[in-house]
Protein backbone atom coordinates (compact mmCIF):
# COMPACT_ATOMS: atom_id res chain seq x y z
CA UNK A 1 0.00 0.00 0.00
CA UNK A 2 2.55 2.63 0.74
CA UNK A 3 4.58 1.97 -2.56
CA UNK A 4 1.34 2.33 -4.27
CA UNK A 5 1.01 5.86 -2.98
CA UNK A 6 4.65 6.95 -2.78
CA UNK A 7 4.34 6.05 -6.61
CA UNK A 8 1.23 8.15 -6.94
CA UNK A 9 2.78 11.14 -4.90
CA UNK A 10 5.48 10.73 -7.41
CA UNK A 11 3.54 11.22 -10.56
CA UNK A 12 1.00 13.92 -8.98
CA UNK A 13 3.75 16.32 -7.80
CA UNK A 14 5.90 16.11 -10.99
CA UNK A 15 3.43 16.73 -13.40
CA UNK A 16 0.64 18.52 -11.58
CA UNK A 17 -0.89 20.87 -15.06
CA UNK A 18 -4.55 22.57 -14.86
CA UNK A 19 -7.25 20.49 -14.99
CA UNK A 20 -10.70 21.00 -13.57
CA UNK A 21 -10.57 18.94 -10.87
CA UNK A 22 -7.24 20.36 -9.10
CA UNK A 23 -7.42 22.58 -6.54
CA UNK A 24 -4.79 23.86 -3.77
CA UNK A 25 -6.10 25.29 -0.51
CA UNK A 26 -4.90 27.07 2.43
CA UNK A 27 -6.22 26.27 5.85
CA UNK A 28 -5.48 28.20 9.46
CA UNK A 29 -5.20 24.99 11.64
CA UNK A 30 -5.37 25.85 15.59
CA UNK A 31 -4.56 22.69 17.99
CA UNK A 32 -5.15 25.27 20.72
CA UNK A 33 -5.64 28.96 22.20
CA UNK A 34 -1.82 29.94 21.98
CA UNK A 35 -0.75 28.28 18.39
CA UNK A 36 -1.79 28.90 15.12
CA UNK A 37 -0.35 26.51 11.85
CA UNK A 38 -0.69 27.12 8.27
CA UNK A 39 -2.07 23.77 6.51
CA UNK A 40 -1.74 23.51 2.42
CA UNK A 41 -4.18 21.04 0.75
CA UNK A 42 -3.20 19.75 -2.46
CA UNK A 43 -5.99 17.56 -4.64
CA UNK A 44 -5.56 16.59 -7.77
CA UNK A 45 -8.49 14.37 -8.46
CA UNK A 46 -7.59 11.48 -7.11
CA UNK A 47 -4.50 12.17 -4.59
CA UNK A 48 -4.93 14.35 -1.64
CA UNK A 49 -1.76 15.90 -0.31
CA UNK A 50 -1.92 17.86 3.17
CA UNK A 51 0.87 19.75 4.14
CA UNK A 52 1.09 21.27 7.61
CA UNK A 53 4.37 23.73 8.62
CA UNK A 54 5.89 23.32 12.35
CA UNK A 55 6.09 26.54 12.61
CA UNK A 56 3.51 28.65 14.30
CA UNK A 57 2.31 31.47 12.64
CA UNK A 58 1.73 33.42 16.11
CA UNK A 59 2.21 32.37 19.85
CA UNK A 60 1.43 34.41 23.05
CA UNK A 61 4.88 35.03 24.70
CA UNK A 62 5.64 32.54 27.87
CA UNK A 63 7.82 32.13 30.42
CA UNK A 64 8.51 28.57 29.11
CA UNK A 65 8.04 26.55 26.61
CA UNK A 66 4.20 25.60 26.22
CA UNK A 67 3.04 21.93 25.62
CA UNK A 68 1.75 22.92 21.76
CA UNK A 69 5.72 24.53 21.08
CA UNK A 70 7.13 20.65 22.32
CA UNK A 71 4.42 18.96 20.43
CA UNK A 72 5.26 20.93 17.06
CA UNK A 73 9.60 20.00 18.10
CA UNK A 74 9.46 16.83 18.18
CA UNK A 75 6.51 15.98 15.22
CA UNK A 76 8.85 18.53 13.01
CA UNK A 77 10.10 17.08 9.45
CA UNK A 78 12.39 18.16 7.68
CA UNK A 79 11.92 18.40 4.17
CA UNK A 80 11.79 20.59 0.23
CA UNK A 81 14.43 23.60 0.22
CA UNK A 82 15.05 23.65 3.54
CA UNK A 83 11.09 24.35 4.43
CA UNK A 84 10.09 22.66 7.69
CA UNK A 85 6.34 20.98 7.58
CA UNK A 86 5.15 19.50 10.95
CA UNK A 87 3.04 16.66 8.69
CA UNK A 88 2.61 15.71 5.66
CA UNK A 89 -1.08 13.51 4.60
CA UNK A 90 -1.21 11.55 1.29
CA UNK A 91 -4.04 9.96 1.04
CA UNK A 92 -5.51 8.20 -2.42
CA UNK A 93 -9.58 7.15 -2.02
CA UNK A 94 -9.11 3.78 -4.42
CA UNK A 95 -6.16 2.58 -1.55
CA UNK A 96 -6.89 1.48 1.44
CA UNK A 97 -5.68 3.31 4.23
CA UNK A 98 -3.05 6.49 4.32
CA UNK A 99 0.46 7.31 4.75
CA UNK A 100 1.62 10.34 6.42
CA UNK A 101 4.65 11.82 8.01
CA UNK A 102 5.66 11.78 11.59
CA UNK A 103 8.90 11.92 14.19
CA UNK A 104 9.80 10.16 17.01
CA UNK A 105 13.04 10.71 19.16
CA UNK A 106 14.16 13.39 16.29
CA UNK A 107 14.14 10.50 13.56
CA UNK A 108 11.42 10.96 10.63
CA UNK A 109 8.97 7.86 9.53
CA UNK A 110 6.67 7.42 6.88
CA UNK A 111 3.61 6.10 9.00
CA UNK A 112 1.11 3.63 7.57
CA UNK A 113 -2.73 4.46 8.80
CA UNK A 114 -3.74 0.95 7.39
CA UNK A 115 -7.11 0.96 9.68
CA UNK A 116 -7.72 4.39 8.27
CA UNK A 117 -11.77 4.04 6.60
CA UNK A 118 -13.13 6.19 4.39
CA UNK A 119 -15.38 8.56 6.74
CA UNK A 120 -19.56 8.65 7.21
CA UNK A 121 -20.34 11.87 7.24
CA UNK A 122 -24.23 13.00 8.14
CA UNK A 123 -25.28 15.67 6.04
CA UNK A 124 -28.92 15.58 6.83
CA UNK A 125 -28.87 19.44 8.03
CA UNK A 126 -31.05 21.39 6.87
CA UNK A 127 -29.42 24.89 7.85
CA UNK A 128 -26.67 26.43 6.37
CA UNK A 129 -23.44 29.00 7.37
CA UNK A 130 -21.78 31.94 5.87
CA UNK A 131 -18.10 32.21 5.79
CA UNK A 132 -16.30 34.79 4.34
CA UNK A 133 -18.64 35.09 0.47
CA UNK A 134 -18.98 31.32 0.47
CA UNK A 135 -22.67 30.01 1.75
CA UNK A 136 -21.92 26.29 3.34
CA UNK A 137 -23.89 23.45 4.16
CA UNK A 138 -23.14 21.47 7.65
CA UNK A 139 -22.14 17.90 8.15
CA UNK A 140 -20.83 15.63 11.27
CA UNK A 141 -19.19 12.52 11.93
CA UNK A 142 -17.55 10.47 14.86
CA UNK A 143 -14.14 10.34 13.99
CA UNK A 144 -11.81 7.83 16.42
CA UNK A 145 -13.64 8.71 19.54
CA UNK A 146 -14.20 12.30 18.38
CA UNK A 147 -17.29 14.19 17.24
CA UNK A 148 -16.59 16.01 14.39
CA UNK A 149 -18.46 19.48 12.89
CA UNK A 150 -17.77 20.51 9.10
CA UNK A 151 -19.05 23.05 6.87
CA UNK A 152 -18.24 22.43 2.92
CA UNK A 153 -19.23 24.45 -0.30
CA UNK A 154 -21.15 22.81 -2.66
CA UNK A 155 -20.28 25.35 -5.33
CA UNK A 156 -16.93 23.92 -5.25
CA UNK A 157 -17.02 20.32 -6.28
CA UNK A 158 -14.30 19.02 -4.65
CA UNK A 159 -14.50 16.26 -1.96
CA UNK A 160 -11.40 17.56 -0.45
CA UNK A 161 -10.24 19.47 3.17
CA UNK A 162 -7.58 19.43 5.95
CA UNK A 163 -5.95 16.36 7.63
CA UNK A 164 -7.69 13.54 6.78
CA UNK A 165 -11.16 14.53 5.99
CA UNK A 166 -12.87 14.97 3.18
CA UNK A 167 -15.26 12.83 0.86
CA UNK A 168 -17.98 15.52 1.14
CA UNK A 169 -19.59 17.05 -1.75
CA UNK A 170 -17.88 20.06 -1.55
CA UNK A 171 -14.49 21.60 -0.15
CA UNK A 172 -14.35 21.48 3.59
CA UNK A 173 -14.63 25.31 4.44
CA UNK A 174 -14.57 25.11 8.51
CA UNK A 175 -13.98 21.97 10.78
CA UNK A 176 -13.88 22.16 14.34
CA UNK A 177 -14.06 18.81 16.62
CA UNK A 178 -15.79 18.58 19.98
CA UNK A 179 -13.70 17.21 22.75
CA UNK A 180 -11.55 18.25 25.37
CA UNK A 181 -8.79 19.38 23.14
CA UNK A 182 -10.66 21.09 20.42
CA UNK A 183 -9.04 22.01 16.45
CA UNK A 184 -10.25 24.23 14.53
CA UNK A 185 -9.23 24.46 10.59
CA UNK A 186 -10.59 27.38 8.38
CA UNK A 187 -9.87 27.75 4.98
CA UNK A 188 -7.83 31.31 4.26
CA UNK A 189 -7.29 30.91 0.11
CA UNK A 190 -8.09 28.59 -2.34
CA UNK A 191 -7.04 28.42 -6.04
CA UNK A 192 -8.96 26.27 -8.08
CA UNK A 193 -8.51 25.18 -11.37
CA UNK A 194 -5.08 25.17 -9.37
CA UNK A 195 -1.65 25.11 -11.56
CA UNK A 196 1.50 23.82 -10.25
CA UNK A 197 3.60 21.38 -8.30
CA UNK A 198 3.29 20.06 -5.03
CA UNK A 199 6.35 21.43 -2.40
CA UNK A 200 7.42 18.32 -1.16
CA UNK A 201 10.73 16.53 -1.62
CA UNK A 202 9.54 13.51 -3.29
CA UNK A 203 13.23 11.22 -2.75
CA UNK A 204 13.23 12.25 0.60
CA UNK A 205 9.36 10.71 1.52
CA UNK A 206 10.76 7.49 -0.55
CA UNK A 207 13.56 7.33 1.75
CA UNK A 208 12.05 7.89 5.13
CA UNK A 209 11.73 4.55 7.16
CA UNK A 210 8.31 2.60 7.11
CA UNK A 211 6.17 2.46 10.42
CA UNK A 212 2.56 1.08 11.15
CA UNK A 213 0.39 3.75 13.17
CA UNK A 214 0.14 1.27 15.60
CA UNK A 215 3.45 0.86 16.76
CA UNK A 216 4.03 4.12 16.19
CA UNK A 217 1.13 5.45 18.58
CA UNK A 218 2.57 2.25 20.84
CA UNK A 219 6.15 3.64 21.37
CA UNK A 220 5.40 7.20 21.24
CA UNK A 221 2.82 6.71 24.15
CA UNK A 222 4.95 4.76 25.91
CA UNK A 223 7.37 7.54 25.88
CA UNK A 224 5.34 9.85 27.67
CA UNK A 225 4.65 7.37 29.80
CA UNK A 226 8.31 6.96 30.85
CA UNK A 227 8.40 10.66 31.28
CA UNK A 228 5.64 11.10 33.45
CA UNK A 229 6.98 7.90 35.35
CA UNK A 230 10.48 9.77 36.06
CA UNK A 231 8.41 13.23 36.57
CA UNK A 232 6.65 11.46 39.34
CA UNK A 233 9.46 10.17 40.74
CA UNK A 234 11.02 13.17 41.22
CA UNK A 235 8.10 14.56 43.71
CA UNK A 236 8.71 15.34 46.92
CA UNK A 237 7.11 12.15 49.21
CA UNK A 238 3.52 12.23 49.99
CA UNK A 239 2.99 14.49 46.96
CA UNK A 240 1.05 13.23 43.86
CA UNK A 241 -0.05 14.23 40.06
CA UNK A 242 -3.71 15.73 40.27
CA UNK A 243 -6.52 14.09 38.41
CA UNK A 244 -6.52 16.27 36.20
CA UNK A 245 -3.32 15.02 34.51
CA UNK A 246 -3.93 11.49 35.97
CA UNK A 247 -6.89 10.94 33.05
CA UNK A 248 -5.89 13.70 30.33
CA UNK A 249 -7.18 12.48 27.12
CA UNK A 250 -5.02 12.68 23.98
CA UNK A 251 -4.24 16.14 23.11
CA UNK A 252 -4.57 15.06 19.43
CA UNK A 253 -7.82 14.58 16.90
CA UNK A 254 -8.22 10.77 17.63
CA UNK A 255 -8.67 9.67 21.00
CA UNK A 256 -9.84 6.07 20.48
CA UNK A 257 -8.11 3.77 17.48
CA UNK A 258 -9.62 1.02 15.59
CA UNK A 259 -7.32 -1.67 17.76
CA UNK A 260 -8.17 -0.24 21.32
CA UNK A 261 -11.82 -1.45 22.79
CA UNK A 262 -14.47 1.31 22.53
CA UNK A 263 -13.67 1.93 18.85
CA UNK A 264 -16.10 3.10 15.97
Amino acid sequence: MIRNVILLLLAVSGSLTSKAQQLMASYEYIPSPVATFKEDVYYDGTVKIAVRDSISLKKETTTGQSEDEMESSELSVVLDAGKIFRKIVIQDPKQKGLIETRSLDSKNYLVEDHTFKAINWNTDYPEEEKFGNKMCKKATTDYRGTKVVAYYDPSIPVPAGPYKFGGLPGLIVMLYTESAHPHYWLLKKVSYPFEGQIPVDRNYIQKLPKMSLKKYVEQHEGKIAEQMRIMRSKLPEGVEFSTEIKTKTRGTVEQVYEWEHGSN
